[in-house]
This record gives structure tokens, sequence and C-alpha cells, in this order.
């Protein structure tokens, strides 16, 4: 019954003076579903338009379903005007509506006065819809339409119920009637621009261009242009039309925030600080606004005020209101936070964004790759590894990736070891626990040959998996005692061989050299001549490949002696 109420809107303009601006106002945001503001302009009106006034004041309270309000209302007018037809109207559909043949003999009655008045053939089609008699809503309209064919607002009412029923090509061609039949209604041509909104989109913007040159300067027309431009992300168009009607006075509460956001994304980013800034004077706990502040400031570089508005944000938010948050909601804070080196809260933010979003995968990787420059490659794995888990991911990249960061970690790790070990042998005061940063070395390079397995069961004919595993192993084996990466070496030695283009020799040389010097520990602990003679034969292997290699040439030179 609710979308009846809107309908009475549409019969009265005719009858209304053009020196009534405020009327024409307050029926223009009622046709517009601005309730509120309606209400403000018609109880300004009241005292010298008493029918009119009241009557909208009744059909507004409807919208709320206050029967009792909208009979007061009417009643009012008919006081106030003891000729008040609509009004009239209003309290007969309330009063008869449980009675329908004496309801039905009251309109019939009302429109027989009034056969050739179009406007009020039209309120009582209203009244007949409200109490769900189509058929005669629909002969109503017909004595109004031969009553003045011409008067538009019997098209916008037909416009507006095929709206209803989901014809909305038929409506549209009801809504061009009317602009037809009166050029200067603004309301006809935003009433149009509506019904393409969603379905045709440059149709709507075409319609409100057209009723903008039929009506220079009209601030329903430009402010529905500007909606228009700001919706279908024309932002720069949204702002030209903004500033028009900025020009003409305030900007109401929704479009001071479209224009604040028109200003963001168009890059305007100082422009957008100052709207946000009076925007937020009047309303500080605004959540989507606040969360326009923290990207703007984030975008002028101005971090802590990022942070604050971004905290504010939260704060705000809550799972059982309208504005949840977005992924970008926590990367833009986390962002903010860290550029001033709170990297743990920004961990805390990107693991939110993952959480609010998981089908955005490729997120994983950028959050890792943002941590591994932050020099916080523990959690840059975790996320990777997230990123891998959600996306079942057969890529050797990625795998070289992950095992790569896992390196990185254990190549650090056997340093510290290193040193500790030889702080120990030195008799000297260390603070780590060599056990502990052992079993953490072993970790990270496990975890670094498990991806690089992965590359050579992905890639088996490929160098590459076999060298990185051989790498994460010798971190293992640092004193090459055991040989953990002698099988990676010298099956990456039989594909370098077998690349007839010759590419990657560095990594052929890389690989004699590692077997020159694992020959070389070799010997040292063994005194085996054959270990000496594998020594030397690999060292002049590299030396083939580059004569002036330092290593090659002492062990050649050291074990020929």
């Amino acid at each position: 019954m609710k979308k009846n109420y809107l309908l009475i809107a549409l019969f009265l303009i005719a009858l209304i003076p053009a020196a009534w601006g405020q009327v024409d106002k307050g029926l223009e945001l009622f046709l517009l579903e601005n309730f509120d503001e309606a209400k403000k302009v018609f109880e300004q009106t009241s005292t010298s338009q008493p029918d009119i006034a009241y009557y909208y004041l009744g059909e507004i309270a409807l919208q709320k379903e206050n029967t009792e309000e909208a009979m007061a209302y009417y009643q009012k007018g008919i006081a106030a005007d003891e000729d008040a037809v609509f009004c009239q109207i209003g309290v007969n559909k309330l009063s008869l509506k449980s009675n329908p043949t004496e309801f039905k003999k009251s309109m019939q009655g009302i429109a027989k006065k009034n056969r050739k008045k179009a406007p009020v053939l039209v309120a009582v089609a209203q009244a007949y819809r409200y109490n769900d008699m189509h058929k005669e809503a629909s002969g109503a309209l017909s004595s109004a339409r031969s009553a003045d064919k011409t008067y538009p607002y019997i098209y916008l009412f037909e416009g507006y119920w095929m709206e209803k029923q989901g014809n909305t090509g038929g409506a549209a061609t009801q809504y061009e009637q009317a602009i037809n039949f009166d050029p200067n209604c603004a309301v006809a041509y935003v009433k149009n621009s509506l019904a393409y909104s969603s379905v045709l989109p440059s149709a709507a913007t075409n319609t409100l261009k057209i009723g903008l040159e039929a009506n220079p300067g009209n601030e329903l027309i430009t402010k529905y242009l500007a909606r228009n431009y700001y919706r279908n992300g024309f932002y720069e168009l949204a702002i030209n039309e903004y500033s028009t009607l900025l020009q003409q006075g305030k900007l109401s509460p929704e479009d001071e925030r479209n224009y604040a956001a028109s200003l963001y994304f168009s890059d305007r980013f100082e422009e957008a600080l100052q709207a946000l800034s009076t925007i937020l004077a009047k309303e500080p706990d605004h959540p989507v606004m606040n969360r326009l502040m923290m990207y703007t400031q984030n975008e002028l570089q101005n971090y802590e005020e990022a942070i604050a508005a971004g905290e504010h944000f939260f704060e705000l938010r809550s799972d059982d209101e309208e504005f949840k948050p977005l992924k970008t909601d926590f990367t833009k804070l986390a962002e903010a936070y860290m550029a001033v080196g709170s990297v743990d809260k920004a961990i805390e933010m990107y693991k939110g964004a993952v959480k609010v979003d998981p089908e955005e995968t490729a997120l994983f990787k950028e959050i890792a790759s943002t941590l591994a420059r932050a020099d916080r490659t523990i959690e840059a794995i975790e996320f990777y590894q997230g990123y891998i888990d959600a996306t079942q991911s057969t890529e050797p990249e990625d795998f070289l990736q992950l095992g790569s960061y896992n390196y990185q970690i254990a190549g650090k790790l056997a340093r510290k070891a290193n040193a500790a070990k030889k702080a120990i042998e030195a008799e000297e005061t260390v603070e780590v626990n060599l056990e502990l940063l052992n079993d953490s070395l072993a970790q990270f390079a496990g975890k670094a040959v498990e991806a690089f397995t992965k590359i050579t069961d992905l890639m088996p004919d490929s160098y590459l998996g076999y060298y990185w595993r051989a790498n994460a192993n010798t971190l293992l084996d640092q004193d090459l005692s055991k040989g953990l990466a002698n099988s990676d070496y010298q099956k990456m030695i039989e594909i370098l061989i077998a690349d007839e283009e010759g590419n990657n020799l560095n990594k052929l040389i890389e690989a004699y050299r590692y077997f020159a010097i694992y020959y070389l520990y070799q010997y040292d602990s063994s005194d085996s001549k054959a270990d000496k003679n594998q020594s030397i034969e690999y060292a002049k292997k590299v030396l083939e490949l580059s004569p002036d290699d330092a290593t090659a040439t002492q062990i050649v030179e050291g074990l020929q002696q």
C-alpha cells in the first residue's frame, strides 16, 4: 500500500502559480521522495496555501504509515479552507476505506463536480489506487485526459505505476509524453532520467542535458545531472555541475558528499581535503566521510592524520550497520602505519584485509612484497603461503618466490649461528641460544628446500629448481661434509651442458666451483688422491669458462705443488 502514497503528488503542480516557488520546491521534493525536506517546505506554506500544504503533510505522514497523523493534517486543511477539495479527497480515502461503495460514491461526486479539472481527477485516481480500486483509478485517469490531455502529470502518474510493475520502458515513454506537453516541467526530466539510470545511463544523461537546454540554470535538473555523472564515474563532469550549484547556494548533505568524493576520485586531493573538513565539522561520525578522509590524507602523505581518520572510522564501524569495512579500508590504514614505522599495526590491518576479501587473492602477494621490503620477511612468508593455499597454485614462479623468502631468512640465521659459534670458540659471551638458532635455520632452510623441490617437480628440465635447492641445502651443510647439494648441482650441470645455446654459463661455473671446493674439503679430511684430483679437475673446468677465476686458480696452484 505504501507505494500508492507518492503518486498523489502528480496532480497539483498545474494548479500552482509560478510565483509560489516554495510550493514548487516542496512538490519536487515530494515527487523525488525526499520527504523530510518536503515536510519542512509544506509546513512553511501551510498558512498561505492550506489545502495544498496540509494535503502533502498528510501524504508524508502516510509514507510512515501514520494514518491518524495524516487524517489530522487533512482535517486541518478543511478547517482552514472549506473548499479544500484535495484534503477532502484525503479524508474520504481514509474514512471510507472500509466501505468501498460509499467511498466510490464520494469520489464519483467529486469527479462530477470537477470534470473539467484534470488535477482533481488525477487526485481521485490516486485515492482509488490507495484503496486498491485499480479499475476505477484507470477510469478517473481517462476522465483526466478528456479534461486536459496536455496536463503532464497524467503521464507522470502512469509512468510511476509502470515503473512499479517493472515496465521501465513504458514508464520512460510516459515521462517523455509529460515532457512533450510541458518542456518546462523539470520533474519530468528527472523522473525520466531516473527510469533510465539503471538500464541505460547514457540516455539518462542525455535526458537531463535536454532538460537544462529547455530550462537553463534549473537547480533541480543540474543537481540530478551532477548525481548522474557521479554515479557513473564521470567525476570531473560532476564537479563542474556541483560548482554551478555552489554558486547558486549550498549543496544538500548528499551532494556535499558526492562533491567531496568526486574531488578525491579526480586526484584533486587538496580540494577534497577542504570539502571533507567542512562535512566532518558538521558530521564528525559519518563513516564514509571518515573513510574518504583517511584515503585523502594518505594520498597527501599526511600519515598521522590518515591514521587518526582511519582509527576513528574503525571505531564507528559495526558488522550490523550498513557501512562495513572494505578491503581498501584496511590496506589504506596499513599503508599509513607502514609509513610511520608501525609495522605490527600494519600487519594487523593486512590480516583484516585478506579476511574481509578472501577472493582477492592477488592481495596476498602485494602484502608479502610490501612486508619483504620492510624486512619483515617472516610475515611475508605467511602471506605468500596464504596466496598459494588460496589459489592452489602450480606456477613455478610462486614456489620460487616462497622458497626465496625462506632462503633469505635461513641465510640470516646461518650468519648469526656462525658468528655465535665463533664467539663461543673464542670464549666470548654470547646472548643467543645457538641450539635454537640452528633449529630455526633448519626449519626455514627445510621450507626453502620444500618449495624449490616443487619447482623441480613442475619443471624437471630446468636448472632453476635444482640450483636453488642446492643453495638451500648448502645452508644445512656449510662445511660440505654431507654433500647435501651434490645431486642437485650434478643435475644442474647435466641440464646446462645440454643447452646448445650456452645460456647461464655463470651458473655452470658456479656448479663447477662448488665441486672444486667440495672435493678440496674432502681432500683436507681424507688426504685421498682421488679427492685431490677431482678438485683439480673441477677447478680447471671453471678456468676453461672463466680464466681469471681467483678461487679456481688458487685451488689448481695449491694442489699441483
